[in-house]
């Protein structure tokens, strides 16, 4: 069992936080900075845990325990830790301020690995600043009438899956051919017979077998409903970014526990590896269409790792509506919700609707004149 280290300045005495610039810990009170000791011999392969065999033990385990502090966002329910007894840490998920009283929360999962935030907060404010004056159809005035909100970093809880998939199918592969066949059409008010050619479609019964290895599925372990932001800053390149976990990376971060377990998120990894196979599976099929493609895949040497990931998390106001958005912490990609200027969309739907009826009146004048 695990708890939140302190990292007392040696020099000054003061807490020293982590910085995504130097890669370093360091006291905002007299500069000083410090190393944080790495394994260079770290290799994320070697952190997998095979899956079956981990959930036969603890079907409902949730990791390997470790001890944070745990709020409970009065305004959605959301759970957020954070690794010391703060009660000033902001629900990243709805903006709140107003959290419950601390309480130490046991039995989370101690990350294998962690990618550090390499988007410090200058750099995530300008990524947000460049972010929320484009768009087409915002208002022209956003980024002067927004107010930031609130901003903060903090690590999520993912795991990511590795899986051998062999899948067989089947279906029906359809190829196109024409044919000359006698149409009715209507001419001057008759209707007479034209000779055309009709688009036929000759299926064919297929079947085959694809074999694939999925590396690091990356799955969040949190409730479905707060993950559309989320999925959004995608992806995050954990091959060449993850580090062995050290919690001085936590210093002046917030974390968000694990409000899944395994299971739960495993099951989510299973459905997006078969999703994916179906979809190769598709391509395999052939010919110019398909119908009643039928895919079984079998999963074998699964592994697991839990990881955290950094998110910038924030709000801001306009017109006294509040809008989230998030930013990848590790590559800056941003996402959010943005207010739509209705006189841009008013003027864009007008201006294709004429458009399309300038285009039909041509057509009634010329098609009469047959």
């Amino acid at each position: 069992m695990e708890e939140k280290k302190v990292f007392p300045c040696k020099n000054c005495g003061g807490e020293l936080v982590y910085s995504p610039e130097t890669k370093k810990l360091v006291c905002p009170y007299c500069n000083s900075s410090f190393e944080i000791d790495v394994d260079k011999n770290f290799n994320p392969e070697k952190e997998e845990i095979d899956l079956l065999e981990f959930l036969e033990k603890s079907p409902e385990a949730k990791g390997y325990e470790i001890i944070l502090y745990e709020f409970e966002c009065k305004n959605c329910g959301a759970k957020i830790s954070s690794p010391e007894k703060r009660r000033d840490v902001n629900c990243p998920f709805c903006g709140t301020q107003y959290v419950g009283e601390a309480k130490e929360s046991e039995g989370l999962i101690k990350p294998a690995g962690i990618v550090p935030f390499e988007i410090d907060r200058k750099k995530a404010l300008s990524d947000f600043t460049d972010w929320i004056s484009k768009g087409w159809f915002r208002p022209n005035d956003l980024k002067e009438l927004h107010k930031l909100e609130k901003i903060q970093g903090i690590y999520l809880p993912f795991f990511t899956f590795d899986a051998k998939a062999k899948s067989y199918w089947s279906a029906l592969a359809g190829y196109y051919y024409n044919v000359s066949e006698s149409v009715p059409v209507m001419r001057n008010g008759r209707k007479i017979y034209e000779t055309r050619q009709v688009r036929k479609i000759r299926w064919e019964p297929v079947t085959g077998e694809r074999e694939d290895f999925f590396n690091d599925v990356l799955v969040p372990a949190i409730f479905s409903e707060r993950l559309t932001l989320l999925y959004n800053i995608f992806p995050y390149n954990i091959v060449s970014g993850l580090k062995p976990y050290d919690s001085s990376y936590l210093a002046g971060f917030g974390v968000y526990n694990s409000e899944m377990s395994l299971k739960e998120v495993y099951m989510v990894a299973r459905a997006q590896i078969e999703q994916e196979e179906i979809r190769r599976c598709s391509s395999d099929v052939g010919g110019d269409t398909q119908k009643d493609l039928r895919v079984k895949t079998t999963l074998t040497g699964q592994t697991f790792k839990h990881i955290l990931a950094p998110v910038w998390s924030g709000t801001f106001k306009c017109k006294n509506k509040i809008y989230p958005f998030l930013i990848n912490g590790q590559t800056g990609k941003v996402f959010g919700k943005k207010p739509y200027s209705f006189w841009k969309i008013f003027f864009a739907v007008a201006a294709t609707l004429f458009f399309v009826l300038i285009i039909l009146l041509i057509l009634a004048v010329f098609g009469g004149t047959n």
